[in-house]
């Protein structure tokens, strides 16, 4: 499907799930669509399932747009909490946005949807929103199991709904196609199948072969001629590590190496001590942040003139002085210089702000973990993928550069090229979706979509799964790659 068809579907009132591979213009459609609505008077809600996604697109997370937060069960105690403090909030919203989709469980999409039929008092999929849904299940898939304690007793309700997941035959920790909402919103699927960020022919195989689970020698020899390159001389690149630790062992090392002053900034709090503490963890500057001049610096939010974005890549060369406020002063690889001041991550409660933490928007970029990249696009970068745990982070990883040149493998192994099963058996019937929604769209027009939403009354509706459960592991593991001899998966 073209940007433009789904683009037309979406404005036509129809919920729908926008997916395609990295580079296809996701967020570009998404923007696009988020603009439109709000020019014509729509209120629109921005939201994503993790605090870094949500940076991605200038909105908030959806556990706390819809009042979950930390939960995994609606107790009567939460709803009452949530008709309190969201109840003006869900109800003014026209339109809701959840991007980095692959991310949210199953059970967590379910509550969403039952905390808007509860709050808006309409018992159609998320009380008559339109939902617009946006990932890639081939990117990092939900982590961790929903009891973040298992020491507590599971409620009742937890009990249960988690009883209803398993006579129906479904995943509550799966993909959201596991969950009883997505049968009841039916949204249409937009499957962009154009690509904007990889032109180079080579990659793009790599990456379309990953997808398709069919990664033949060919695709292991083109990534080959990419194994230990040395990086040319004045070119800029991100190390990308599977770990937070490995990333800051590299910055440390890399930022202690720079002869010159450390000019430091720290982060400025306010609001409650718990929602500050959730937002230093999610807003991607450090809480402490150590710079000097030369230094390698990632801009870690969207410039509201432009002149740069969130993955943005430029170099420190200097500093105001202290009487100015001694901000750092940073040369983009667009050619924009820039001096950065404070920018204000908020948790915020309709209108209210209820913590907020102000830091300047940069962290040090020799190194990132693959987890924060994904939705960066990258110039360059240097990745080792011997090491990767997660079905989908050698995905990620491989595909945030836009050239097979500008990438650069350290180390690899087979197990980078594991999505997840689910993922690939779901491929072939999304793309069958969407092939008829872009069907229905040249023969009936944009206003056949107009208003689509089924009206399935009860939470719970049953049919098939969305997804299949599945172990099986994509590819057996091999020997790393020798460091001196023939590099051979």
């Amino acid at each position: 499907m073209k940007q433009s068809e789904a683009l037309e579907i979406m404005l036509a009132g129809a919920s729908a799930f926008l997916t395609g591979a990295p580079g296809a213009g996701k967020t570009y459609v998404l923007n696009r669509f988020v603009q439109a609505k709000r020019e014509q008077g729509s209120t629109v809600a921005v939201t994503a399932t993790t605090g870094i996604a949500a940076t991605h697109v200038d909105g908030q997370t959806i556990h706390a747009w819809s009042g979950i937060g930390v939960a995994d069960s609606l107790t009567d105690s939460l709803i009452k909490t949530i008709r309190t403090r969201r109840r003006k909030q869900i109800k003014s919203t026209d339109v809701l946005v959840i991007d980095e989709i692959s991310m949210m469980h199953a059970w967590l999409f379910d509550m969403v949807d039952e905390v808007c039929r509860i709050i808006r008092k309409d018992s159609r999929p998320f009380g008559g929103l339109q939902v617009v849904l946006s990932g890639d299940f081939f990117q990092l898939p939900p982590v961790g199991a929903s009891r973040r304690n298992t020491a507590m007793t599971p409620t009742p309700e937890y009990v249960s709904m988690r009883e209803r997941y398993a006579q129906a035959g479904k995943n509550p920790e799966g993909f959201v196609t596991e969950s009883f909402a997505w049968d009841a919103l039916d949204p249409v699927i937009c499957y962009l199948d154009e690509q904007h960020r990889q032109d180079d022919g080579q990659l793009l195989r790599v990456l379309t072969d990953i997808r398709g689970d069919m990664v033949s020698q060919i695709d292991k020899d083109i990534l080959i001629t990419r194994y230990q390159v040395p990086l040319e001389e004045g070119k800029q690149a991100v190390s990308l590590f599977p770990q937070n630790r490995q990333a800051d062992l590299v910055n440390e090392r890399q930022l202690a190496q720079i002869d010159g002053d450390e000019h430091e900034f720290f982060a400025e709090a306010r609001g409650q001590a718990n929602l500050i503490e959730r937002l230093k963890r999610n807003m991607l500057a450090p809480e402490h942040l150590v710079l000097k001049k030369n230094a390698v610096v990632m801009a870690v939010r969207n410039d509201a003139e432009g002149r740069y974005v969130n993955g943005s890549l430029g170099m420190v060369i200097g500093f105001l002085k202290d009487a100015r406020g001694g901000w750092p002063i940073v040369e983009f690889a667009n050619g924009n210089v820039v001096t950065m001041k404070r920018a204000d991550w908020e948790m915020m409660d309709g209108d209210d702000v209820l913590a907020s933490v102000s830091q300047v928007p940069l962290r040090c970029a020799w190194a990132i973990t693959i987890h924060k990249s994904q939705g960066m696009t990258l110039d360059s970068a240097i990745m080792d993928l011997s090491r990767t745990f997660a079905p989908g982070m050698g995905y990620v990883a491989l595909s945030r550069v836009e050239k097979l040149d500008g990438l650069y493998l350290n180390g690899v192994h087979n197990r980078m090229f594991n999505v997840s099963a689910d993922a690939v058996l779901l491929d072939d019937a999304l793309r069958a979706g969407s092939a008829r929604a872009a069907a229905q769209l040249a023969e009936q027009g944009a206003d056949s979509f107009s208003h689509r939403s089924p009206d399935h009354a009860v939470l719970g509706a049953t049919g098939e799964s969305g997804a299949a459960e599945s172990t099986q592991t994509l590819f057996d593991a091999l020997d790393e790659f020798g460091g001196t001899g023939e590099p051979a998966f």
